[in-house]
């Protein structure tokens, strides 16, 4: 049996043989809802928080600071952890990118924010689901693709 609870504008859903499943429409309202989108993105582990602490330069009350970021790690290279820092004023395309795809949404969004090909086995499985045209999006091909 499901249960249920909501958050903003979109419904959890826990499943005992799947774990945590999300289900995501919106009520009554179609404007963006930053705090939705959040929750949802950190809910599936698409972004994630941290904080600068490693920036030699900053001031410490800078260094503790949270920062979120998106997950794009093995797209560009295997074995790499990657990620790509997200500024508040981008949060409604990647949101629009994962709603579009939940799979390889993120995945894309980081790539054209590099404007960069990923590596070849990423590239030929976003291209056989066939939702995202990368050969469109005039990206650097820096992976000899």
């Amino acid at each position: 049996m499901e249960t249920y609870k909501e958050i903003y504008e979109h419904k959890i859903t826990e499943d005992n043989e799947e774990g945590l499943l999300v289900k995501w429409s919106y009520k009554e309202k179609e404007e963006f809802s930053s705090e939705a989108a959040l929750t949802a993105l950190l809910l599936e582990q698409k972004v994630f928080v941290t904080a600068r602490w490693y920036e030699d330069k900053w001031p410490e009350d800078a260094k503790k600071m949270i920062s979120i970021n998106v997950l794009c790690n093995d797209i560009f290279a295997w074995g790499c952890a990657d990620a790509e820092g997200l500024q508040y004023n981008e949060l409604n395309d990647l949101f629009n990118h994962y709603e579009k795809d939940s799979k390889w949404g993120t995945a894309v969004w980081c790539i054209k924010k590099r404007g960069k090909l990923p590596q070849k086995p990423v590239y030929e499985a976003i291209q056989a689901d066939e939702i995202w045209n990368l050969d469109e999006m005039d990206l650097e091909n820096t992976n000899g693709l």
